[in-house]
C-alpha cells in the first residue's frame, strides 16, 4: 500500500510540473502575479521590502516543486528497491530527465521557451529533495534502531 501511495503521489507531482509547463506565457505570468501578490503583502506585514520579484517567485517556484518530486521519487525508488544503494545513478537520471521533459514542454505553449538555466535549477531542486529523502530515511532507521535496542 505504501509502495502504492508513494508512486501516486510521485506521478502526481509530475503530472503538476508538466501541466504547469503547458500554460500560455499569459495564464502562467497570471499565476506567478497572483502568488507575488500574496508574498508581497506578507513580506509587507513582516515590514521586509522590495526583495521579490516574478522572476524570483518563478524561479523558487521551479526549485520548489522538483525538490518536491526529487523527495517523492526517491522514496518511490526506495521503497520498491529496499535502499537508495545501487539506484543513486537511476533516481539522479530521472531527477535530470524530468527537467529536460519540463522545458521540452515549455518550448511549445506561445509566448514560453525553454531554458538551460530553468534546468540547473530545476535539477538543484531535484537533487534537494533526494538529500532530504535521504537524510529522513537516515534519521527514520536510526530511530528504529534505538528502538530495537532499548
Amino acid at each position: 500500500m505504501k509502495k502504492t501511495i508513494l508512486l501516486v503521489i510521485t506521478i502526481m507531482t509530475a503530472m503538476f510540473i508538466f501541466l504547469n509547463s503547458a500554460m500560455s506565457a499569459d495564464d502562467s505570468s497570471a499565476e506567478s502575479d497572483f502568488i507575488l501578490m500574496i508574498t508581497e503583502n506578507i513580506a509587507s506585514f513582516l515590514h521586509i521590502h522590495d526583495i521579490l520579484s516574478e522572476t524570483i517567485i518563478r524561479k523558487l517556484a521551479h526549485f520548489t516543486e522538483f525538490a518536491v518530486l526529487g523527495l517523492f521519487l526517491s522514496l518511490t525508488v526506495r521503497e520498491f528497491c529496499g535502499t537508495f544503494k545501487g539506484q543513486i545513478f537511476k533516481i539522479l537520471f530521472l531527477l535530470l530527465a524530468a527537467p529536460v521533459a519540463d522545458e521540452t514542454i515549455q518550448y511549445f505553449p506561445v509566448g514560453r521557451s525553454a531554458e538551460v538555466k530553468d534546468v540547473l535549477i530545476d535539477f538543484f531542486g531535484a537533487v534537494t529533495g533526494l538529500i532530504a529523502a535521504a537524510v529522513i530515511c537516515i534519521i527514520i532507521e536510526k530511530q528504529k534502531a534505538k528502538r530495537a535496542d532499548g
